[in-house]
């Protein structure tokens, strides 16, 4: 009888021993603050292994993949997370990479995609405005920085950006109506002391 509780005992502290030793999703986010990405990445492929189908353990994977520069993996799984619930997080996600890649035509067009739906979204047309950028097409880059400024026109390094990209399309009179209130409201600004003797009065 003794030899039987004694094995009840062992088992039941091997499990306890178990339990207390699986990974929780907490764990990956401590490990992420760490930057041991890797070790964030392991505990949630094994927590989602459990439920391989839930959209934010998906989308999760797919950030840490990011962050690790595994960027065709990420999108596969922003893609999936996407498929599964439709999410504004998965498709930025899938932009962030593209940009990554150097693919500045799919991430523009994504991101003009994307901004059919939230046409407020400033974080979004900062991205469409930077692969418009590496593509050289100034204008493009410009009125995308003019739809920012108009929502948030106190955003002073955006106006920056207008002033320099507007310049660049050739636009100088509008670059210099910018330039003005950039160099009033910020003149410590970089673009204004660059564009200086550009725009002297």
């Amino acid at each position: 009888m003794k030899q039987i509780i004694i094995i009840v005992c062992l088992v039941l502290l091997s499990v306890s021993m178990l339990a207390q030793g699986k990974s929780t999703i907490t764990d990956s986010y401590n490990a992420e603050t760490a930057k041991n990405y890797n070790r964030a990445l392991q505990i949630m492929e094994e927590i989602s292994a459990n439920d391989p189908n839930d959209e934010f353990y998906i989308l999760r994977i797919a950030w840490l993949q990011y962050l690790l520069g595994r960027y065709n993996d990420a999108i596969k799984n922003y893609t999936k997370s996407n498929g599964i619930a439709h999410s504004l997080d998965a498709q930025t996600g899938i932009v962030n990479c593209q940009l990554a890649l150097g693919k500045w035509d799919e991430a523009k067009s994504l991101a003009d995609q994307i901004l059919k739906s939230y046409p407020q979204n400033t974080v979004i047309m900062g991205k469409a405005a930077y692969a418009a950028y590496m593509k050289q097409d100034y204008r493009a880059t410009a009125d995308y920085y003019l739809t920012i400024v108009k929502i948030t026109p106190w955003d002073m390094e955006t106006r920056g950006y207008l002033v320099n990209n507007l310049y660049l399309a050739k636009d100088v009179e509008n670059a210099r109506k910018h330039y003005q209130k950039l160099k009033k409201y910020y003149p410590d600004s970089s673009i204004v002391k660059e564009y200086a003797k550009v725009f002297t009065n």
